[in-house]
C-alpha cells in the first residue's frame, strides 16, 4: 500500500513538474492548457479574460503565420491557407510580443479539417496581453490567400490622344503601390510557401469600370522598386501578372476551364509552340477587405511567346477590323494602335512601318481575299491555324474568333513572317455570351477569318486537315469526359475550399452557382454536334 501511495506522489510531482516547465518554456501562455492546435493553446475557460479590457482593431494586431503577418480584414477576421486534401494542419501561429500569447477553447472542428474548411466554419480566438485582448474570427481557406497592402498611390499623366492613343486609351490612369503576400498552401506535392514582395498594381480591362468587383494588372517589385520575377503556385518566373474578377461567369470556372483546355492542344502538338495563358485560383484581400475569388493568370507576352528582336506581337481588342488606310494612318502619326489593333512588342517600336507590317497584310490576306490559297498559306502556322480553330469551337469561344486574341508574327531577317494566334479572355465560353445570358445553341459556328477563307478556296483540303486533327485530339485530350472532369473539378476545388460560400457572402450582385448541369448537357450536345460538323462537314 506505502509502495502504491508513494508511486503516485511520485507520478503527481512530476506532472506537476511537467506542468511547470511548460509555462517555463512557454512564457507567452501564463494560463493552463490541455493541448495545442497549430501552436495555439486550447483552454478550458476564459475566466483570466475578466478585468481585462476588450480591443478592437481595423488591422491585424499582432498575430502571425509562420512569421508572416496573417491576412486580414476589418470586420475582425483571420483567413488561414490550409491545403484541404492533407490530414494534418500545417504551420503555427503566434503573437508578434513577448507580452501576448493566443489561446483557443476546445471545438470539434478542429478535429475535422476538411469539413470546417468546406463549410466556411469560424473559429474563435483570443489575443490576450496583460490589461486587454482582442477576439477574433479566423476562417480557414482550402486555397491561396493573397493580400495587397496598399501604401501609396499615383496619377498618371495621360498625354494626349493624338500624341498617344494606345496610351491615352489602355494604360492606367492611378498607380497603386505597396505590399503583397501570397501563402500557398502547397495543394498536391508541394510544400507551403509564403510569397512576399513589393508590388505596383492598378485596374485592367475595359470591363473593369461596369462591376464593383475589379479586375487589376500587377507588377512585383523588390526593395528599391525594381521589376522583381517570381514564381507563383507553381507557374513561370514572372514580374507581371493579371488578378481577373471572373463576375460575367457564374460559375466561375470557364477560364481555368479553356486556359487548361488550351494548353493540352499545345502540348500536344509537336509541330509548333503556341503557350498560351495559364491561371490558378486564389483569394484575394486588399487593404482589410476580402473581395473573394480570383484567377491569378500569366500574361501572354514576348517572353511566353519566345519573340526575338524582328518579331511583332499585336492583340485584337475589338470586333472592329482595321482597313488598311487605318494602318497607314497609324504608320505616318507614329502610333502603336489601329482601330484598337494593338502592337504589344516590341516596345518602344522604332520602325512603324516594319512593326505594322505583319498585322496589315495579314487582314489584307484573310480579311480582304489579297491574295490567292499559296500566297496566303505562307503567311500563318497553320498548325496552330487548325488548333485555334478546333479550341475556339470546342470552348465556344463567343469573344475569342477575332477579338481578344493574341497575334505573333513570327518574323525573318528578310521581312517575310509566319502568323501565330493565342488566346485570351476566356470567360465568355461555353454558352456564356455576356454577364446575364446562356446561348443554349450547340450550333454556333465561331471561327477565324483564316479558316473561312481556305474553306472558300479550297474547303475539301482544309476540311481533310480539320477532320484528321479533330479525330486525333478526340482519340487522346479531347474526350468528352476530360472536358467535364475538369469543369467539375474546378467547381469541387471552388467548393471544397469553402471559396463558394465567401464569394457569394461578399459579393450577392454578382452570385455564384455551383450547378454545372446546364453547362455539361450543353457541352454534351456540343462536342456532338463538332463531331458531326468536322466529319461530315
Amino acid at each position: 500500500m506505502s509502495c502504491l501511495l508513494g508511486a503516485s506522489i511520485f507520478v503527481l510531482l512530476l506532472l506537476t513538474g511537467l506542468y511547470s516547465y511548460n509555462i517555463y518554456l512557454d512564457y507567452r501562455v501564463p494560463v493552463p492548457y490541455t493541448e495545442r492546435v497549430m501552436g495555439i493553446p486550447i483552454v478550458e475557460d476564459l475566466d483570466f479574460l475578466y478585468g481585462k479590457k476588450k480591443l478592437i482593431s481595423p488591422k491585424n494586431p499582432g498575430i502571425y503565420f509562420e512569421k508572416a503577418p496573417m491576412p486580414y480584414d476589418a470586420d475582425g477576421i483571420l483567413y488561414l491557407s490550409q491545403n484541404y486534401e492533407a490530414k494534418g494542419w500545417t504551420g503555427e501561429l503566434t503573437t508578434a510580443s513577448r507580452d501576448t500569447f493566443l489561446c483557443t477553447l476546445p471545438d470539434e472542428a478542429w478535429e475535422d479539417k476538411a469539413g470546417s474548411i468546406r463549410d466556411n466554419h469560424r473559429f474563435r480566438i483570443w489575443m490576450v496581453g496583460e490589461d486587454s485582448y482582442y477576439e477574433l474570427d479566423m476562417i480557414v481557406c482550402g486555397m491561396p490567400v493573397m493580400t495587397l497592402e496598399t501604401q501609396r498611390e499615383e496619377l498618371q499623366d495621360m498625354g494626349e490622344y493624338e500624341t498617344d492613343p494606345d496610351h491615352y486609351y489602355y494604360d492606367p490612369d492611378k498607380i497603386w503601390y505597396g505590399k503583397m503576400q501570397l501563402f500557398d498552401p502547397a495543394v498536391g506535392s508541394k510544400q507551403y510557401e509564403i510569397t512576399q514582395t513589393h508590388v505596383k498594381y492598378y485596374l485592367r480591362g475595359a470591363s473593369s469600370a461596369e462591376f464593383d468587383k475589379k479586375s487589376y494588372s500587377l507588377g512585383l517589385l523588390d526593395p528599391r522598386g525594381e521589376n522583381l520575377d517570381v514564381s507563383l503556385l507553381g507557374m513561370r518566373s514572372d514580374n507581371q501578372w493579371k488578378l481577373k474578377s471572373m463576375v460575367v461567369d457564374k460559375s466561375r470556372v470557364r477560364e481555368k476551364t479553356a486556359c487548361r483546355i488550351w494548353e493540352m492542344f499545345d502540348q500536344n502538338n509537336p509541330e509548333t509552340s503556341q503557350p498560351g495563358p495559364r491561371m490558378e485560383y486564389i483569394e484575394l484581400l486588399m487593404d482589410n477587405d476580402y473581395v473573394g475569388i480570383y484567377g491569378l493568370v500569366e500574361p501572354v507576352d514576348e517572353k511566353k511567346l519566345a519573340l526575338d528582336k524582328n518579331d511583332i506581337l499585336y492583340k485584337s481588342t475589338s470586333w472592329i477590323v482595321p482597313q488598311d488606310e487605318d494602318f497607314q494612318y497609324s504608320i505616318d502619326q507614329k502610333w502603336k494602335i489601329a482601330t484598337f489593333f494593338r502592337i504589344r512588342y516590341p516596345d518602344p517600336v522604332t520602325d512603324y512601318e516594319d512593326a505594322w507590317y505583319p498585322a496589315r497584310d495579314y487582314l489584307n490576306a484573310f480579311h480582304r481575299n489579297r491574295y490567292d490559297k499559296d500566297t496566303a498559306l505562307a503567311r500563318l502556322d497553320f498548325s496552330n491555324t487548325v488548333d485555334m480553330c478546333l479550341f475556339n469551337m470546342t470552348i465556344s469561344g463567343s469573344d475569342n474568333f477575332f477579338k481578344n486574341i493574341y497575334y505573333a508574327a513570327d518574323v525573318s531577317e528578310d521581312g517575310t513572317y509566319t502568323m501565330r494566334q493565342i488566346p485570351w479572355d476566356l470567360d465568355l465560353t461555353f454558352g456564356n455570351v455576356d454577364q446575364k445570358g446562356f446561348l443554349d445553341d450547340e450550333t454556333v459556328i465561331y471561327e477565324e477569318a483564316a479558316i473561312v477563307y481556305f474553306r472558300e478556296k479550297d474547303p475539301d483540303w482544309v476540311e481533310d486537315i480539320l477532320q484528321k486533327r479533330w479525330e486525333e485530339c478526340r482519340a487522346s485530350f479531347l474526350t468528352t469526359e476530360n472536358i467535364l472532369n475538369l469543369m467539375y473539378g474546378n467547381m469541387d476545388y471552388i467548393v471544397n475550399s469553402g471559396a463558394a460560400a465567401r464569394e457569394n457572402l461578399r459579393w450577392p450582385q454578382y452570385e455564384m452557382s455551383t450547378d454545372l448541369e446546364a453547362i455539361s448537357e450543353y457541352q454534351i450536345r456540343r462536342m456532338e454536334w463538332l463531331d458531326d460538323y468536322f466529319i461530315v462537314y
